[in-house]
């Protein structure tokens, strides 16, 4: 499996959109209009990507503030990531090589000396994976409404080498 990063197009956005996750994952489905994400995901802020493997699209990532959970702490300068992978392809061991292609694409493309995720606390298999990528957990949060199927979130950083 060899996963590379483009710039995500309206044809990609609107498969992220068609992606339907099985409980528990299934808060992490996007419930927006097809024309609005396409719109929201491809806006110059949000730095989407889509993931590819071969000539399947495999996930999707984005850059910034995105990927942030209201409620975290984001005072320290990092760059966050958010990360989401088709669902057929979750749960099949090859979290890692999504999270490597990932944070590749990131330290070859932005100058931020620090990477960092939010991870819903119950998404044990989300964490396991970051965490085995060198993140390590920074803090814990509560949010004051459910996001993403969960309240409790948890931020973890890596330090680029460099």
């Amino acid at each position: 499996m060899m996963i590379d990063l483009r710039p995500a197009t309206d044809a990609d956005v609107r498969e992220f959109v068609a992606w339907r996750y099985e409980a528990p994952y299934d808060a992490y489905n996007i419930t927006m209009d097809p024309d609005e994400a396409v719109t929201y995901f491809l806006g110059v802020d949000i730095y989407c990507h889509t993931l590819v493997d071969a000539d399947e699209v495999v996930g999707f990532c984005t850059f910034g503030t995105d990927a942030q959970v209201p409620g975290g702490d984001y005072t320290v300068d990092a760059l966050d990531i958010g990360l989401g992978v088709k669902p057929a392809r979750t749960g099949s061991g090859d979290g890692h090589q999504f999270v490597a292609a990932v944070v590749e694409h990131a330290k070859g493309t932005f100058s931020s000396r620090l990477l960092r995720v939010s991870i819903a606390a119950r998404n044990e298999r989300a964490l396991r994976v970051w965490s085995n990528a060198g993140f390590s957990e920074i803090s814990r949060f509560h949010t004051s409404r459910e996001l993403m199927g969960s309240r409790e979130f948890v931020i973890l950083v890596r330090e680029v080498a460099g």
